[in-house]
């Protein structure tokens, strides 16, 4: 019988429980630094492809798509929550590029006015008394006013403030979107002021007035703000907040969103924030300059003034909703309107239009195939819609 050996292994060919640790941590790391390796090289790639996109210019464009209608020699275009609206004195009619008419609304009008917030629009007659209030679907309500119209506006709910003209007796009223009239102010030039400009925020809580007093000789503006929420209930007449401007004329007033608003007067440039009470955050002083044009978005406020030199024919200043410079910049293309676009700024005439972005590189510097009314931003960067009398082009940058 064969004798049978017992084999024992060696002690030190036992695999060590730590060392095997040891490896299964320094692959596990390997693998960490492989994942961020990864992760740091799509990052690398994705800021290259941000910092090209922002740096690059396009020198031309292409039509996408074209909608032809019936020109109108007396309409007038206005964007529209990424549509177009149309208004003349015999009637409006918003379409969008899918060439759907959204609706066509007829009046008779001696002197069309339009406000546009978000998703609402308010068309009226100047010194006439009715207001028609229409959104994406359609029409959604009618003011009569009973006394004429002087100024109006319309916040992204439907409500509409109006100054109503009465002898020497100037009305400021608040409608609903139903024509329901919220609130009602009786105002004279003796006593608390002609109403120059009236804006509404979006969602339409609060109203800013700005009154032009002159009081033995002297002239003042004063800004007020009324609160029609339950902060406004606890105030007098509402007011939750005003300001006093002496020898200044607040010509222009409006809201950027539901906590900023700004005002622009002949001597100064104002931003106020707060969604219940508006405080005054920045007063800029502008007394030795001329304003063409004010413009604004949600985040930024656009001022052009007359520059008038051998260098250029104006300059651009856009400040941020802490009333802080962020861009300037001179140029001397005859523009007749100029918008933001996220990040850009459009500046255009009949024939020529210039884009640049506040990194101040200019995207864009060339001529228009056809004559165009207004330049409209779409939600891509590099796609505007170009208005003209009888057609409207979607187009791409290139």
């Amino acid at each position: 019988m064969a004798e049978i050996t017992e084999f024992n292994a060696p002690y030190n060919n036992v695999p060590d429980p730590g060392d095997f640790k040891k490896k299964l941590a320094r692959h596990r790391r390997l693998i960490a630094y492989r994942v961020i390796a990864i992760i740091l090289f799509f990052v690398v790639v994705c800021i290259g492809i941000y910092y090209s996109y922002k740096k690059r210019i396009y020198t031309d464009y292409s039509v996408l798509k074209t909608i032809q209608y019936t020109e109108v020699s007396s309409a007038d275009y206005k964007r529209f929550n990424n549509n177009i609206v149309r208004y003349s004195t015999d009637g409006a009619f918003a379409f969008n590029m899918g060439n759907e008419m959204l609706w066509n609304q007829t009046y008779e009008m001696q002197n069309p006015m339009i406000d546009i917030c978000g998703d609402h629009v308010a068309i009226g007659d100047y010194k006439g008394t009715m207001i028609y209030v229409m959104n994406s679907k359609g029409k959604v309500g009618e003011i009569d006013t009973t006394l004429p119209i002087q100024n109006f506006c319309v916040s992204d709910t439907g409500s509409v403030a109006v100054v109503l003209e009465e002898n020497e007796v100037t009305w400021i009223r608040l409608f609903d979107v139903n024509g329901e009239m919220i609130a009602s102010d009786r105002t004279t030039m003796s006593q608390s002021g002609y109403p120059v400009d009236i804006a509404l925020s979006p969602n339409g809580a609060i109203m800013a007035v700005s009154y032009l007093v002159i009081d033995q000789g002297e002239l003042t503006t004063s800004v007020a703000y009324y609160n029609f929420g339950d902060v406004g209930q606890n105030e007098i007449d509402n007011l939750v907040s005003g300001y006093n401007y002496e020898n200044t004329v607040v010509s222009y007033i409006n809201f950027m969103n539901d906590r900023t608003a700004f005002a622009v007067g002949d001597n100064k440039f104002v931003v106020y924030s707060g969604s219940q009470k508006p405080e005054s955050i920045a007063d800029i002083d502008i007394r030795e300059e001329e304003i063409k044009s004010v413009f604004n978005d949600e985040s930024h406020i656009g001022l052009v003034f007359i520059e008038g030199t051998s260098e250029a024919a104006y300059r651009l200043d856009v400040y941020n909703t802490q009333g802080s410079l962020v861009y300037s910049k001179k140029f001397n293309l005859e523009y007749t309107d100029i918008v933001f676009s996220g990040d850009s700024i459009v500046i255009y005439n009949s024939s020529e239009c210039l884009i640049y972005n506040l990194d101040d590189v200019e995207k864009f510097n060339g001529n228009f195939k056809s004559s165009v009314i207004e330049v409209v931003p779409t939600a891509s960067s590099t796609k505007y819609l170009f208005v003209s009398g009888n057609k409207t082009e979607e187009i791409q940058l290139k």
